[in-house]
Parts: C-alpha cells; sequence; structure tokens
C-alpha cells in the first residue's frame, strides 16, 4: 500500500448550529459557518465567493449547484452527493471528502492544501491548473480524471482507479503509484522523472511512450 501524506485533518468545533435557514445563509450572507448540515438536497444554488467553514454536511445532495470561487475551510463531506458541482477557482484547505459521489465535479484552478478524499467515486473530474499541496486520494475510482497542468506537492494516491487519467504537464516526482491502476494513462512521457511504478506498470507505460520491449 502507498504511503499517504500525514494530512491535517479539519478543525471542526464541538456543538455545531443544527436549525438553520442554509438558503438565506448561502444566498443572502454568502456564508455557512459551524453548522451541522444533513439529509437534504440543495437545488440550483449558484453563487460566487461564498463561504462554508466549520461544516460538517452529511447525505446532502447538491442538484446543479455552482460555487465558483469558493472558500472551503475545515469541513467534512460524508456520503454527500457532489455530482458535476463547479468548485472552480477556489481555496480549499482541511476538507475531506468520504463516500461521497464527485462524478464530474470541477475543481480547475483550485488552490488546495491539507485534503482528503476517501472511497469517493471522481470519474470525469477535472482538477486541471490547480495548485495541490499535501492531498490524499485513497480508494478512489477516478477513471477519466483530469490533472492537466497541475503543480503536485506531496500528493498521495493509494488504491485508486486513474484509467485513462490525464497528467500531461503534470510533474510526477516521488508519486507511488505502484497500487493504483494508472492503465492508458495520458501524458507526453517527462511528466514521469521520478514516479514510482511496478515492473508491470512500467510495461504498460513503455508501450503508453511508444517503447517497444522484447
Amino acid at each position: 500500500m502507498s504511503d499517504l501524506n500525514k494530512v491535517v485533518k479539519p478543525k471542526v468545533v464541538n456543538f455545531l448550529e443544527k436549525d438553520i435557514d442554509i438558503y438565506d445563509s448561502l444566498l443572502n450572507e454568502k456564508e455557512l459557518l459551524n453548522s451541522l448540515i444533513e439529509n437534504c438536497t440543495l437545488d440550483c444554488i449558484n453563487e460566487e465567493r461564498v463561504e462554508i467553514n466549520g461544516c460538517i454536511l452529511e447525505n446532502v445532495i447538491f442538484d446543479q449547484c455552482l460555487f465558483k470561487r469558493i472558500d472551503l475551510l475545515d469541513c467534512v463531506f460524508k456520503n454527500c452527493d457532489l455530482s458535476n458541482i463547479d468548485f472552480s477557482e477556489g481555496s480549499i484547505y482541511r476538507v475531506e471528502f468520504q463516500n461521497c459521489k464527485l462524478t464530474g465535479s470541477n475543481f480547475s484552478e483550485c488552490s488546495m492544501q491539507n485534503v482528503l478524499f476517501k472511497d469517493c467515486l471522481c470519474t470525469y473530474s477535472n482538477f486541471s491548473y490547480s495548485k495541490m499541496k499535501l492531498i490524499n486520494y485513497e480508494k478512489c475510482n477516478m477513471n477519466n480524471v483530469s490533472f492537466f497542468e497541475c503543480n503536485f506537492n506531496k500528493i498521495a494516491f493509494s488504491g485508486c482507479n486513474l484509467v485513462l487519467g490525464d497528467f500531461t504537464n503534470t510533474l510526477l516526482k516521488g508519486i507511488d503509484f505502484t497500487d493504483s491502476d494508472i492503465s492508458s494513462i495520458i501524458l507526453t512521457g517527462r511528466e514521469l522523472n521520478g514516479a514510482i511504478v511496478s515492473p508491470i506498470q512500467a510495461m504498460e507505460l513503455a508501450k503508453i511512450l511508444g517503447i517497444i520491449i522484447k
């Protein structure tokens, strides 16, 4: 199993607000603070520069929600459906996504640090052009994910499906892929300098790069 980073956990207070008007907080106050949100659906919210801070969100469905340039700090998402959500150009710090559906989610051009994705469905998610530090992806299905031109600093993948993932122009030095599936990943070749792969993976990558092994 690949070694994971020591990611700082979200700082959430013990007593969270429960009876709040979520729509008023997000649409009018532009912030959601120290709250427990659970077992609900949020429909068609399209707001920029919203702050969500110190919250736990559990069994929440985000339906057609756009939160461009979001400030997301010290939050935990559990069993949430964030399919096609737009967090692009956001700042995401000390956040956990546990057993969440993130199909088609947009994290492009984000600044992310101390973030955990665990047991998540992240197929077709987009992290392109993001600056990412101390991020763990653990047992995630990331088929067709895009990491195009990302800046990686201490990124770890453990037990992930990265089939057809796009890592073009993203340097992968020091990243251990040995227990993840990187079949048919997309890259130019120079990105692999210093990456850690198994012998079988090396043979697969050689085919991608046009190398003939006899």
